[in-house]
Protein backbone atom coordinates (compact mmCIF):
# COMPACT_ATOMS: atom_id res chain seq x y z
CA UNK A 1 0.00 0.00 0.00
CA UNK A 2 3.12 2.23 0.35
CA UNK A 3 3.24 3.25 -3.33
CA UNK A 4 -0.60 4.06 -3.23
CA UNK A 5 -0.35 6.28 -0.55
CA UNK A 6 2.61 8.20 -2.10
CA UNK A 7 0.61 8.66 -5.03
CA UNK A 8 -2.74 10.19 -3.32
CA UNK A 9 -0.02 12.08 -0.97
CA UNK A 10 1.62 13.38 -3.67
CA UNK A 11 -1.50 14.17 -6.14
CA UNK A 12 -2.78 16.12 -2.41
CA UNK A 13 0.37 18.21 -1.85
CA UNK A 14 0.49 18.72 -5.67
CA UNK A 15 -2.69 20.59 -6.02
CA UNK A 16 -2.27 22.15 -2.91
CA UNK A 17 0.90 23.60 -4.06
CA UNK A 18 -0.42 25.06 -7.26
CA UNK A 19 -3.13 26.14 -5.36
CA UNK A 20 -1.03 28.25 -3.01
CA UNK A 21 0.74 29.52 -6.34
CA UNK A 22 -2.07 30.41 -8.50
CA UNK A 23 -3.55 32.48 -5.72
CA UNK A 24 0.24 33.60 -5.06
CA UNK A 25 -0.42 34.99 -8.31
CA UNK A 26 -3.98 36.34 -8.31
CA UNK A 27 -2.92 38.47 -4.93
CA UNK A 28 0.28 39.63 -6.07
CA UNK A 29 -1.33 41.00 -9.50
CA UNK A 30 -4.24 42.40 -7.76
CA UNK A 31 -1.70 44.75 -5.46
CA UNK A 32 1.02 45.68 -8.06
CA UNK A 33 -0.26 45.10 -11.30
CA UNK A 34 -2.89 46.81 -13.41
CA UNK A 35 -4.27 43.32 -14.56
CA UNK A 36 -5.25 40.25 -13.24
CA UNK A 37 -5.21 37.16 -14.96
CA UNK A 38 -8.77 36.32 -15.37
CA UNK A 39 -7.41 32.23 -15.19
CA UNK A 40 -6.97 32.25 -11.58
CA UNK A 41 -9.93 32.42 -9.71
CA UNK A 42 -10.81 29.18 -12.00
CA UNK A 43 -7.69 27.12 -11.51
CA UNK A 44 -7.56 28.01 -8.02
CA UNK A 45 -10.95 26.37 -7.84
CA UNK A 46 -10.29 23.36 -9.94
CA UNK A 47 -7.02 22.50 -7.87
CA UNK A 48 -9.01 22.75 -4.76
CA UNK A 49 -11.62 20.49 -6.08
CA UNK A 50 -7.97 17.61 -6.79
CA UNK A 51 -6.70 18.47 -3.50
CA UNK A 52 -9.38 16.92 -1.53
CA UNK A 53 -10.06 14.49 -3.96
CA UNK A 54 -6.38 13.37 -3.09
CA UNK A 55 -6.74 14.20 0.29
CA UNK A 56 -9.37 11.84 0.94
CA UNK A 57 -8.06 9.15 1.20
CA UNK A 58 -4.81 10.37 3.29
CA UNK A 59 -7.21 11.46 5.50
CA UNK A 60 -9.39 8.25 5.94
CA UNK A 61 -5.69 5.83 6.09
CA UNK A 62 -4.53 8.48 8.75
CA UNK A 63 -8.14 8.50 10.89
CA UNK A 64 -8.63 11.76 10.57
CA UNK A 65 -11.93 11.82 10.06
CA UNK A 66 -14.50 12.70 12.74
CA UNK A 67 -16.59 9.27 13.84
CA UNK A 68 -20.05 9.72 15.80
CA UNK A 69 -19.44 7.12 18.24
CA UNK A 70 -22.39 7.72 20.51
CA UNK A 71 -24.54 4.32 19.68
CA UNK A 72 -21.68 2.59 20.11
CA UNK A 73 -21.58 3.09 23.27
CA UNK A 74 -24.82 2.11 23.92
CA UNK A 75 -24.00 -1.72 22.76
CA UNK A 76 -21.78 -4.94 22.90
CA UNK A 77 -18.80 -4.96 21.79
CA UNK A 78 -19.86 -7.37 19.35
CA UNK A 79 -22.88 -5.41 18.20
CA UNK A 80 -20.56 -2.33 17.85
CA UNK A 81 -18.00 -4.19 15.45
CA UNK A 82 -21.14 -5.56 13.52
CA UNK A 83 -21.95 -2.13 13.39
CA UNK A 84 -18.78 -0.61 11.84
CA UNK A 85 -18.49 -3.39 9.27
CA UNK A 86 -22.10 -2.49 8.50
CA UNK A 87 -20.83 1.48 7.84
CA UNK A 88 -17.83 0.16 6.12
CA UNK A 89 -19.86 -1.61 3.76
CA UNK A 90 -22.23 1.20 3.07
CA UNK A 91 -18.89 3.43 2.15
CA UNK A 92 -17.89 1.24 0.07
CA UNK A 93 -21.10 0.88 -1.87
CA UNK A 94 -21.22 4.64 -1.67
CA UNK A 95 -17.61 4.51 -3.26
CA UNK A 96 -18.88 2.10 -5.72
CA UNK A 97 -21.90 4.40 -7.05
CA UNK A 98 -19.47 7.50 -6.80
CA UNK A 99 -16.55 5.83 -9.10
CA UNK A 100 -19.46 4.59 -11.71
CA UNK A 101 -21.29 7.45 -11.97
CA UNK A 102 -18.21 10.03 -11.81
CA UNK A 103 -16.84 7.94 -15.33
CA UNK A 104 -20.25 8.77 -16.60
CA UNK A 105 -19.90 12.58 -15.47
CA UNK A 106 -16.43 13.06 -16.95
CA UNK A 107 -18.24 11.45 -20.59
CA UNK A 108 -20.66 14.28 -20.11
CA UNK A 109 -17.94 16.87 -19.68
CA UNK A 110 -15.41 15.75 -22.44
CA UNK A 111 -17.23 18.55 -25.10
CA UNK A 112 -18.03 21.16 -21.97
CA UNK A 113 -14.65 23.68 -21.52
CA UNK A 114 -13.96 25.67 -18.67
CA UNK A 115 -14.73 29.25 -19.53
CA UNK A 116 -11.77 30.82 -18.34
CA UNK A 117 -8.89 28.23 -19.02
CA UNK A 118 -10.82 26.27 -21.81
CA UNK A 119 -9.59 22.91 -20.98
CA UNK A 120 -11.90 19.69 -21.02
CA UNK A 121 -14.54 19.79 -17.60
CA UNK A 122 -14.23 15.97 -18.52
CA UNK A 123 -10.43 16.67 -16.51
CA UNK A 124 -12.43 18.68 -13.68
CA UNK A 125 -14.79 15.97 -12.98
CA UNK A 126 -12.35 13.38 -12.99
CA UNK A 127 -11.57 14.48 -9.35
CA UNK A 128 -14.83 12.64 -8.72
CA UNK A 129 -13.32 9.11 -10.10
CA UNK A 130 -10.47 9.89 -7.86
CA UNK A 131 -11.98 10.78 -4.53
CA UNK A 132 -14.29 7.26 -5.02
CA UNK A 133 -11.04 5.27 -5.55
CA UNK A 134 -9.47 7.07 -2.70
CA UNK A 135 -12.54 6.24 -0.31
CA UNK A 136 -12.85 2.62 -1.54
CA UNK A 137 -9.18 1.70 -1.20
CA UNK A 138 -8.63 3.16 1.96
CA UNK A 139 -11.76 1.46 3.75
CA UNK A 140 -10.49 -1.43 2.38
CA UNK A 141 -7.09 -0.68 3.86
CA UNK A 142 -8.80 -0.29 7.33
CA UNK A 143 -11.08 -2.91 7.23
CA UNK A 144 -7.61 -5.29 7.18
CA UNK A 145 -5.73 -3.20 9.16
CA UNK A 146 -8.21 -0.70 11.65
CA UNK A 147 -6.89 2.72 12.33
CA UNK A 148 -5.33 2.94 15.73
CA UNK A 149 -6.79 6.88 16.93
CA UNK A 150 -9.73 7.77 15.27
CA UNK A 151 -11.29 10.77 16.06
CA UNK A 152 -14.22 10.39 18.13
CA UNK A 153 -17.28 12.03 19.49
Amino acid sequence: MRPVHSIFAFGALLSLGGMIVVVGIQVISRFFLEITPHWTEEAARMLFVYSVAFGTGTGISNGDFIRLNLIGKYLSPASERFLQLLTDILILTFSVIIIIHGFSFVRLGMDETSPALQISMGFVFFSMVIMGLAIFIFTIEALIFPVKGNNQI
